[in-house]
């Protein structure tokens, strides 16, 4: 099927299980459920199609145009998105555990939990252990995504909202995080050198344990909003008095 024209057509619960679908075009389509694992979609035209639920299971997808597509509860694990773009994509609730999205534009795309019915937020999108190195995540929905051991060095996060996110063990090695929100995010156990934090929200972010002296533009006013412990190594232009076991005041060295 390299090279179809399937433009708007009805593939829901199709199975296209190892299918070539190289260069497909199927823009605006309805691939609602569909089972696509290990199938070759290389360089295909998938902008604004409906993905949700569908299994994509190790798939290739290197260099796809995913634009506005819904992936909302796909299961992209282990799939390969080098270079593609997920452009103001959804995939809330979507598992992409040990994906590689190294080099993907996700500009604006939504990959937070929902509310359920019960009034439950669930959580965000499953990127853990995965490969985002030099991804673009620009103004991104990130509150509460698993970012778990994710390799996510010079990644763009500026403007992102990464509220409640959990990036325990993750690469953040030239990371930015400029204008971003990260009220509530952990960051325990994380490779933080020459992560830029300008003008970042840090409110209650976690960094008990983190070394911090090599990150880039963190504010004393933000860290004293953040939760440290005696073991949080702090940058050499911030000094922190201890009032008590677990609080503190953060001030700039003069």
């Amino acid at each position: 099927m390299s090279g179809a024209d399937l433009k708007n057509a009805n593939l829901m619960s199709a199975n296209l299980v190892s299918a070539n679908l190289t260069r497909t075009d199927f823009s605006g389509a309805n691939l609602f459920s569909t089972k696509v694992m290990r199938a070759d979609l290389r360089n295909a035209n998938l902008s604004g199609a409906n993905f949700q639920k569908a299994n994509l299971t190790k798939a290739n997808l290197e260099g796809a145009n995913l634009n506005s597509a819904d992936l909302m509860g796909a299961n992209l694990s282990q799939a390969v998105l080098i270079g593609s773009d997920l452009i103001r994509a959804s995939l809330v609730e979507a598992n992409l555990l040990e994906a590689d999205l190294s080099g993907a534009d996700l500009t604006e795309a939504k990959l937070s939990g929902r509310y359920q019915r019960e009034g439950y937020f669930s959580r965000g999108a499953n990127l853990g252990k995965g490969k985002l190195a030099g991804a673009k995540m620009v103004r991104a929905d990130l509150v509460a995504a698993e970012l778990n051991e994710t390799d996510c060095r010079d990644v763009d996060f500026s403007g992102a909202n990464l509220s409640e996110a959990s990036l325990k063990q993750a690469c953040l090695v030239s990371t930015c995080f400029v204008n971003s929100k990260l009220g509530d995010a952990d960051f325990r156990g994380a490779d933080l050198t020459d992560a830029d934090f300008s003008g970042a929200e840090l409110i209650e972010a976690k960094f008990q344990g983190v070394d911090l002296r090599k990150v880039k533009n963190i504010s004393f006013q933000e860290l004293e909003l953040s939760i440290i412990d005696s073991k949080t190594q702090i940058p050499d232009y911030i000094e922190v008095i201890w009032t008590s076991e677990d609080t503190y005041e953060c001030r700039q060295k003069v």
